[in-house]
């Protein structure tokens, strides 16, 4: 029987991942909640869900540790509730997103201050205006709106799950710090999944045997 194909899974290249880094950068003022997120998820490969199910208590700020527990959902006659993730890890974070957070965590206290008695004390990270946790597709949304206003081919959010792989990998960390950073079960799927070549490295590629059997001719 034939082999299935693998679906087509849409990320950024490096040079298109910087464009989205720097013009994430330039946000101000309330945007500064979906600057954190975005660049979060870009740095810890994140699930939409764990992203959104991140607490303030899941973040080491002096050991620099992201620990995922946890997964928001949302079903229509439950509204957006809490799921213990299946894929508990911890993923640790470098002093950019460290700085990050800090920054984000001023602002989010000084925006419970000004709601005062209205604000539900939920302790996510990404919250509605008013505290209540967010609802996932809220950020989705948001992230596809601006890719498309920034002039980037528009993925969906789960893309830059795998963006993260691919470039972490593009760099030669081990597909097996990779895979457990993912919170995948198999390595395998890894491999399977989120290993795409890079136009960067085929044009390496491309020159190997030529400086390996031209070059050294001329020689």
């Amino acid at each position: 029987p034939p082999k299935t194909s693998k679906p087509l899974r849409r990320h950024y290249d490096e040079d298109q991942t910087k464009i989205l880094v720097d013009n994430l950068q330039k946000l101000k003022g309330n945007q500064i909640k979906y600057r954190t997120a975005i660049l979060l998820d870009i740095f810890t490969g994140a699930r939409l869900g764990e992203l959104v199910g991140l607490e303030w208590s899941d973040i080491d700020f002096r050991n620099g540790i992201i620990s995922i527990n946890r997964s928001s959902q949302y079903l229509s006659d439950m509204g957006v509730f809490p799921k213990t993730e299946s894929s508990i890890r911890e993923i640790a974070i470098h002093e950019f997103i460290i700085s990050l957070l800090g920054e984000y965590k001023l602002w989010y206290e000084e925006q419970k201050s000004i709601y005062g008695e209205l604000w539900t004390n939920s302790d996510r990270l990404f919250v509605q205006s008013n505290g209540k946790p967010m609802h996932p597709s809220t950020i989705s949304k948001w992230f596809e709106q601006f890719v498309k206003k920034i002039g980037l081919p528009v993925i969906n959010f789960h893309g830059l799950r795998h963006t993260n792989a691919t470039l972490l990998i593009s760099q030669q960390v081990d597909v097996a710090t990779v895979s457990a950073r993912l919170g995948h079960a198999q390595i395998t799927t890894t491999y399977n999944f989120y290993v795409h070549p890079l136009k960067s490295h085929d044009r390496t590629a491309g020159n190997v045997l030529e400086n390996l059997l031209i070059s050294s001719k001329a020689n």
